[in-house]
């Protein structure tokens, strides 16, 4: 498995001297594969513009030009894709000419010095940019672009997966909106809470609109505009960095859980083309918009690999709507699920039930019912879920003393549990 680790590099001339390197072999390969599209009817290929165009392009090392080719054509393959498909309205292919582009180096041309220095060829007669890397390992690939405010170094690390799991326990994972993740064993079940997610959303989205007001008020361009647009970009930076680090804290507190419980099978329900079926009113189509599943189901997936766990997925196609007990199949009202049959539970975890037990009974016929731990003669309960909540500014307490938060401004707001800490609770959070 390969993990890709970041380094901030600031701005300095010679990064700018590299990118505009690569941003004139990016405008040079769009302008003459679109010239040969509209004069002589004719598409290059990738091979021949690498030969024509990169093949001994001065300031850039030989693969790394190549990447900039495959770049282009990636870009140029994922359009042709989707208009194939009828899906590509209001796209366009890549087609615009580019001041900086990122720049790319293959395993040929990263060496890792003996003193802990990156070397980066540029090319036989051009000087290697040198970078401190702070890891002992050499990465098989690196690439420099520009993040918004400066440089910055992204190489993919070749990680080792962890031999066996602690044991084999198969654990169903419900991905949603309000709730991160539900959880279901065969024995427990968790929700990660995700309305902190949620809160810094609509904190983005209004003081997005707030500013955006105000921008589209003055003349484009004008100093004006420039100072609100880099206050908007001052004050969107900080909430930008939470929403992308949240998850992350999240998805390994779950993992980290999971890996204590001896789960050895990870089942992740798959929401491919979800959005395709979203036709709420405009608040609701928001949140659903901005709802990052693939990404928090990708965390998900390589974080449970390194633990050394399994890792399968499994549609998700009405495993909420279907009661684990007596297979009957109804829409619930609310974040309750109710049977007629006297099953009771919780929706998500009722669609990590499902989940579990689909993949594991994927032999069963269609519509049979499925057994759920704590099932009764007369009726049927989930077990309550245990909250897995990452929740910054509180300390560990030792067992058995009161909590105190660290933070006063965030009362009401983070829970009076310590840090670190899953309590049993009557009713999932939220």
């Amino acid at each position: 498995m390969y993990l890709t680790r970041k380094l901030k590099l600031g701005k300095t001339d010679r990064l700018d001297r590299l990118a505009r390197r690569a941003g004139k072999l990016w405008s040079t390969v769009a302008k003459w594969h679109w010239r040969f599209v509209d004069r002589q009817g004719y598409w290059l290929s990738k091979s021949q513009v690498q030969t024509m165009y990169c093949k001994g392009f001065d300031g850039l090392h030989s693969q790394s030009a190549q990447a900039v080719a495959d770049s282009f054509y990636d870009s140029l393959q994922s359009w042709r894709k989707k208009r194939e498909n009828g899906d590509y309205e209001g796209l366009r292919p890549p087609y615009k000419q580019k001041r900086h582009f990122k720049v790319q180096w293959k395993s040929a041309a990263i060496q890792l010095r003996d003193d802990g220095v990156l070397r980066l060829s540029n090319g036989r007669g051009n000087d290697p940019a040198l970078i401190n890397w702070p890891s002992g390992q050499e990465p098989k690939r690196v690439e420099i672009g520009w993040d918004g405010d400066q440089y910055e170094l992204r190489c993919q690390q070749k990680v080792e997966e962890d031999g066996e799991p602690k044991g084999s326990k198969t654990a169903g994972i419900d991905v949603g909106e309000i709730h991160l993740a539900a959880v279901y064993t065969e024995d427990e079940s968790w929700t990660v809470n995700g309305r902190e997610l949620r809160s810094l959303r609509r904190q983005q989205n209004r003081t997005k609109k707030k500013l955006d007001s105000k921008i589209d008020q003055k003349e484009y361009g004008s100093r004006k505009w420039k100072r609100l647009a880099r206050a908007k970009d001052r004050q969107l930076r900080k909430t930008r960095n939470q929403i992308k680090d949240l998850p992350h804290k999240q998805s390994t507190r779950l993992l980290k859980t999971l890996h204590e419980r001896r789960v050895g099978t990870v089942v992740v329900g798959d929401l491919k083309g979800i959005r395709e079926s979203i036709g709420y009113r405009s608040k609701a189509n928001q949140k659903l918009h901005q709802w990052a599943y693939g990404e928090f189901a990708r965390m998900i997936e390589y974080k449970a690999r390194l633990c050394g766990m399994t890792v399968e997925r499994v549609g998700e196609a009405y495993t909420s709507q279907t009661c684990p007990s007596c297979g009957s199949r109804h829409e619930p009202h609310g974040r309750e699920y109710v049977c007629g049959c006297g099953f009771e539970g919780h929706r998500d975890l009722v669609g990590a039930t499902n989940i579990r037990q689909k993949y594991l009974g994927q032999d069963e016929p269609e519509g049979s019912p499925l057994r759920v731990a704590g099932e009764g003669p007369k009726r049927s309960v989930i077990a309550s879920p245990t909250r897995v909540r990452y929740r910054p500014h509180m300390r560990t307490e030792p067992p058995g003393s009161e909590p105190q938060r660290c933070n006063p401004a965030t009362a009401g707001k983070t829970s009076t549990e310590p840090k670190g800490s899953c309590r049993q609770a009557g009713r999932p959070v939220g």
